[in-house]
């Protein structure tokens, strides 16, 4: 029974090694088709949105109005990859819409928000992830029960992981400052694919 259980070891020990060789072999032929990896890209990604804040409503007879709630948001970006640890992006993000708490008449406000944004990323590359961190100017407009529009900045931070070639699966989490009448961070937390060509 000894014999069976120390083969078994052996041919598990042997099974673990050859997967670590495979897996380096695998990352060094990512890295290979990455030695190359500046140039335009576009991406877009999905989000769970989350708006902490408050409506003004320029009411003296009513205090601000609290926001505290959850909605799907969206990305679609473009850019230029300067090198491997710089580059440069567009987008336009919808940033979802949200509902107040009840008003003294007891209903509630909705707000949808939504912006367009010029920034930068700064990339570490570490093996085959990329941790980063990016930020930039956001011009951003509500509508709905909630009409106002600014410009603010925005800030995140994320990890992408190669999937092979130019093609690139990241996660990350940002944060949306809106100030004026909606007074509101926007936290989103997301997914999302970006190609570089």
């Amino acid at each position: 029974m000894t014999g069976i259980l120390d083969k078994a070891k052996l041919g598990l020990a042997v099974s673990l090694i050859s997967l670590s060789a495979a897996t380096v072999a695998n990352a060094s032929s990512h890295n290979d088709d990455r030695t190359d990896n500046h140039g335009f890209f576009v991406g877009a990604g999905g989000y769970w949105g989350l708006a902490d804040g408050s409506v003004d409503l320029n009411d003296f007879d009513i205090d601000d109005i609290d926001i505290d709630d959850s909605s799907f948001a969206y990305n679609l970006n473009a850019g230029y990859r300067i090198n491997s640890w710089l580059a440069v992006d567009g987008g336009y993000w919808g940033l979802g819409e949200y509902t107040s708490d009840r008003l003294p008449n007891g209903d509630k406000l909705k707000a949808d928000a939504s912006a367009w944004t010029l920034g930068g990323i700064v990339s570490i590359p570490l093996w085959i992830l990329d941790v980063y961190a990016r930020g930039g100017a956001a011009w951003w407009e509500t509508g709905k029960d909630g009409d106002d529009d600014g410009t603010d900045w925005y800030f995140g931070l994320g990890a992408a992981f190669n999937l092979g070639g130019s093609l690139d699966l990241y996660g990350e989490w940002v944060r949306f400052e809106l100030g004026g009448d909606v007074d509101s961070n926007i936290d989103l937390l997301g997914l999302g694919i970006r190609w570089t060509f």
